[in-house]
């Protein structure tokens, strides 16, 4: 003990009480060892209280400990106990890395309502109104996409190798802002994915249970570059009503079908660069690349904006309670950036003002109301078991690119 350092000498002192009350008690526990006790404090004085003080230093460590990891003594977060790694694990650790992205993408109209009614839902509702989104047009954006390899960035997994992907998902791009009095003050945007299927469990695991997209199992048809798009299919568990008896099956979901092929246009050209294919898309959907959006003021360049910046993906990533299967014991709102790698290229090859014609054709389940939830066409017609929805266009894109680690935006509290 450095008895020129006053601090350190108060610290001995009560590391010592502290270690002496502790032997107190062991004896009143054992009186037998009491004997032993007093001959040790007349031969070896000096190391009885080392031993003491070291005893007391220990005591405060794990009394430190337990109000760390009981208590919210600071108001910050707790640090996350470490990952349990498996060889088998599908949970792949993030960022990772798209090769090869085929996507086939085809633009429908849903309804405005609808689709606020959605962000309200997985969005809005959960986090009470301190982050908002809205649908930033009536447009969504369904794709099939064919992707040749994903892999985690970073050991362990890293180490593993790739995964093949194909998947079918359903877009809707929202402005993300705060609500100030009457107004509504617009952020960023952000893309939410309400429906989305995948063809493996690795890639659905891992997109659950690290960014909480909530991904579906499913088969898929989906053409090579050097093909005609002439058919995309989804079949996926479906079921066709909801009952105690009701089995589940697996059949097709939906599909996109040419039905026309107008005479080749000269005005349609293959895209060399991102740029090139966000501005000729944005052209064919909006005036002046500009959207009104509801409740802002100011219209919003979405042109700019995706081509500048990295939009995020934001989902709702929740864990059932398994004591209360009505609460979520972990739910927060996630963004994820998606950044482009590469571009290869890409061409549109369907618009409707040009009689090259697409049609999605979605058959009718109680588990898979994308219809009713995204208020497609004038939904499904009476005594009708699917509906046909026109689309606007379609076009291909050929990329690579990185998902990279999220962000918590917003969390509930933790139960206690």
């Amino acid at each position: 003990m450095n008895t020129n350092n006053p601090l350190q000498t108060i610290q001995t002192s009560i590391h010592t009480a502290l270690g002496a009350v502790s032997e107190f008690t062991a004896l009143l526990q054992e009186p037998q060892k009491f004997t032993n006790y007093l001959t040790q404090i007349q031969q070896k004085p000096d190391q009885l209280f080392q031993d003491l003080a070291e005893k007391g230093k220990n005591m405060e460590q794990d009394m430190t400990s337990f109000f760390k990891n009981y208590f919210w003594g600071d108001g910050k977060k707790l640090p996350y106990a470490k990952y349990i790694e498996r060889a088998d694990g599908q949970a792949f650790n993030q960022p990772y890395e798209i090769k090869g992205t085929k996507m086939y993408g085809f633009v429908v109209e849903g309804s405005m309502a609808k689709l606020q009614e959605v962000c309200d839902k997985y969005l809005n509702i959960p986090n009470n109104g301190e982050i908002e989104y809205r649908p930033a047009t009536n447009y969504l954006l369904l794709t099939f996409n064919k992707i040749d390899s994903l892999s985690s960035i970073y050991p362990p997994d890293y180490d593993k190798g790739t995964v093949h992907e194909e998947e079918a998902i359903f877009w809707m791009l929202t402005v993300v802002g705060k609500r100030v009095g009457p107004l509504f003050i617009a952020e960023r945007l952000a893309f939410f994915m309400p429906y989305l299927y995948v063809n493996n469990s690795p890639i659905l695991v891992s997109g659950r249970e690290v960014y909480g997209f909530f991904k579906q199992l499913g088969t898929f048809q989906i053409p090579d570059l050097n093909q005609e798009p002439d058919l995309l299919t989804v079949d996926t568990l479906v079921f066709k009503d909801f009952s105690p008896t009701s089995q589940s099956l697996d059949a097709r979901l939906l599909e996109v079908q040419r039905i026309s092929t107008g005479a080749k246009h000269q005005a349609i050209k293959t895209w060399d660069t991102f740029e090139e294919a966000i501005r000729a898309i944005a052209s064919l959907l909006f005036n002046n690349n500009e959207i009104a959006i509801p409740g802002l003021q100011l219209p919003f360049n979405i042109l700019e904006y995706l081509i500048n910046r990295v939009v995020p993906l934001v989902t709702l990533k929740q864990i059932r309670d398994v004591e209360n299967s009505k609460k979520a014991c972990y739910q927060a709102l996630i963004e994820s950036p998606m950044q482009l790698q590469t571009f290869y290229g890409g061409k549109l090859f369907g618009f409707d003002s040009f009689g090259d014609q697409f049609q999605l054709k979605i058959n009718n389940f109680a588990n898979q109301p994308i219809v009713q939830d995204l208020g497609l066409g004038k939904g499904y017609p009476a005594g009708s078991e699917s509906v046909n929805i026109p689309i606007k266009l379609g076009f291909v894109l050929h990329f690579d690119f990185t998902l990279k680690d999220g962000k918590a935006v917003w969390q509930a509290p933790q139960k206690n």
